[in-house]
């Protein structure tokens, strides 16, 4: 119930009541004179029988002669107050401190009944008729969760609420032991609320002040709200009062699967419906509403607007006869002597309307125990239960699996974390949200932006762009790269850069081959070349060997190195110092060879003039080559025209000739 004030609430027990009204359409304020009439309808069930979980909306039909024009969906809000100008001192019946009127009278504090937004509209010269609805209606939109899975009941309504931009009060109580295993794929959001609500014993509706609500049901409910003879114009019984002792709740409805609380027969059992039950749920919901008892009734009553659906109140009646008529024995007769009894019962449907004045209509609907127990149906119900059994529906999902029109054949998981989407057109998988695998049959295109992995992968055609990352290549015999990136190819051909730290084996054919070592093999012997300082080089072992270089000592130039262990010469050339020769000891001559040891240079400046030591060769006092040799008893001749350089001993043996070419 809403609370109200206590002037409101013993105005509204007067008989001289007299209503004001007020409507906000949009951004205007509509008064009494421009308001026709309305009625709001709320209820708590949607078929002829007490229901929990259900999240039904209240619907506003209010007929207003308009101002200006009022948007498509706009918010429209009624409020109701009371006319205090006729109260006088003696009516005051009220605390003081809660009288707070005005003393030129006046309007109470204005009652909201509910908010409200336009669904259609009909218009009769400069009156309109709005049919609208409370905010729930923005709940019949598929649930889709980006939340981890198995969570609580408690996070997916607020997710819910947060998406919708719900608020709720403290009447939305949800267990926190309660949890969802998976998400609630193929359900709206409203009905997902609904299930929430029902696993807790309740359902939800939108207050009078737009704020979600939770209505609570339980066995030892008092009423809120007791009414007299006085405050209703009928009251009609339509069966005998029901009561609940066993709770039935179905998780799997294409197969019929449930779980059981209690004992009683059909008539004493609630069924409820919720997909992601429990034994645990179900045996809490019958610990909660077992002995739960309403009265079935039908009212018309006068207009008491604080009252919600799902209010549980109290009404008395005359049952009262006489002694000639009772045929009770006195034991069993519980007549009152006034002939006063009081009822209990619940609001599971109402409409209130408003006409100048306000009226209202109770409803509180449930099926006869012989319907319960004997359901009879018609041929043609019959009929269309075996073609619902069997008949495939659209948009109905069985098992994740759905059929749509539009769509095709829709797969999704529970949690929404994965989608296939199947149709003539289009096959379209979905991974949190995003396509991971589309094939478009008009453009004949598929995108795929996984990982492919194959033990016997064939493909034909041409692959281009990407990069292949992991795994091993084989094509046929002849070409395959490895794990290690090791790569195996009889032949081929570049046109770009190569770049490598080994080249083995083969051969390389091409303009330019750069590297920073190219050998023709690992082993000895071998050549290289390289960019260091023994640009080119051949090797019989690792101590004897042959090197070219481009620079050397002890001036920069270009010389050929020869190694043989520890003996080591080379040639050189110096610039314009002229060419140089170097060896480990000093300058010996036997037979037939020439041996240069040490570091005693020997360099040519021209074959007219040998020096011995590497200095300045305009040194006057140094002596020529000849000359010394010349001392040592050896004769040295040059013949120009052969260019020979010959070297003879003292008895005239030749000892030494080198051809000195032009």
């Amino acid at each position: 119930m809403y609370p109200i004030s206590n002037v409101f609430a013993g105005y509204l027990r007067r008989r001289d009541r007299e209503f004001v009204v007020r409507a906000a359409v949009g951004g205007e304020i509509y008064e009494s004179a421009d308001i026709v009439e309305f009625e709001v309808e709320n209820s708590l069930t949607l078929g002829e029988q007490f229901e929990i979980g259900t999240a039904c909306l209240s619907k506003l039909t209010i007929t207003l002669r308009l101002q200006g024009d009022v948007p498509s969906n706009a918010r429209i809000v009624p409020f109701l107050a009371l006319n205090t100008a006729g109260l006088t001192w003696m009516d005051a019946v009220f605390p003081w401190e809660d009288a707070n009127i005005a003393w030129e009278g006046g309007p109470t504090d204005w009652l909201p009944l509910g908010e409200f937004y336009v669904d259609s509209r009909e218009r009769t010269g400069d009156v309109w008729k709005f049919t609208c609805y409370d905010k729930l209606v923005w709940a019949d939109t598929p649930y889709l969760s980006s939340l981890s899975y198995p969570t609580s009941m408690q996070a997916v309504w607020d997710e819910i609420c947060g998406q919708l931009g719900y608020s709720y009060d403290s009447s939305v109580v949800i267990n926190p032991a309660y949890q969802l295993q998976a998400g609630p794929v193929g359900y709206s959001m409203r009905q997902v609320m609904g299930y929430i609500a029902a696993a807790n014993a309740a359902s939800v509706f939108a207050g009078k002040d737009g704020v979600l609500r939770f209505k609570r049901f339980s066995a030892a409910a008092a009423p809120v709200f007791d009414m007299t003879t006085a405050d209703y114009v009928r009251v009609k019984e339509t069966n005998p009062v029901r009561t609940f002792s066993r709770v039935v709740v179905t998780y799997d409805t294409e197969d019929k699967l449930t779980y059981e609380a209690g004992v009683g027969d059909e008539a004493s059992t609630l069924y409820v419906e919720i997909p992601f039950a429990t034994q645990a749920m179900t045996d809490a919901l019958h610990a909660t509403l077992d002995g739960f008892s309403y009265m079935p009734i039908d009212m018309d009553a006068r207009g008491f607007p604080q009252l919600d659906q799902g209010d549980v109140f109290s009404f008395e009646q005359y049952v009262g006869h006489s002694w000639e008529g009772t045929l009770t024995p006195w034991q069993d007769t519980l007549t009152p002597w006034n002939g006063i009894v009081v009822y209990q019962t619940i609001i599971l449907h109402q409409v209130m309307s408003f006409k100048g004045g306000l009226k209202m209509r109770i409803e509180a609907r449930s099926t006869s125990d012989q319907q319960s127990e004997f359901p009879v149906e018609g041929s043609l119900t019959k009929r269309v239960n075996q073609i619902s059994q069997s008949a495939v529906k659209y948009d109905k999902p069985y098992y994740g699996v759905t059929n749509s029109r539009t769509s095709g054949i829709v797969v999704q998981r529970e949690d929404g974390k994965s989608k296939l989407t199947l149709n003539s057109d289009v096959m379209d998988w979905q991974v949190d949200g995003s396509s991971a695998l589309h094939y478009d049959a008009i453009a004949n295109r598929l995108k795929f932006t996984g990982t492919l992995e194959g033990v016997d992968g064939k493909f034909s055609g041409t692959v281009e762009g990407g990069r292949f990352i992991g795994g091993e290549i084989q094509i046929g015999s002849s070409f395959s790269v490895n794990n290690a990136g090791h790569m195996r190819a009889v032949g081929a051909e570049f046109s770009g850069d190569i770049s490598a730290s080994v080249i083995t084996g083969g051969a390389i054919n091409g303009t330019t081959i750069t590297g920073s070592l190219i050998q023709t093999s690992t082993a000895y012997p071998r050549a290289a070349m390289s960019s260091t300082d023994r640009m080119f080089s051949v090797w019989a072992s690792a101590s004897n060997s042959i090197h070219m270089k481009s620079y050397g000592f002890p001036a920069a130039g270009a010389s050929l190195d020869f190694v043989d262990g520890s003996q080591n010469a080379s040639i050189s050339l110096g610039g314009s110092s002229g060419l140089y020769f170097y060896g480990s000891d000093g300058l010996t001559f036997e037979a037939d060879n020439i041996r240069l040891s040490g570091y005693n240079a020997v360099y040519v400046i021209d074959w007219a003039q040998l020096k011995n030591a590497q200095t300045d060769v305009s040194m006057a006092s140094e002596l020529s080559l000849k000359a010394n040799l010349s001392e040592a008893g050896y004769n040295l001749t040059f013949d120009s025209t052969s260019r020979n350089l010959k070297m003879y001993s003292k008895s005239g043996v030749l000892l030494a000739q080198v051809n000195i070419p032009k």
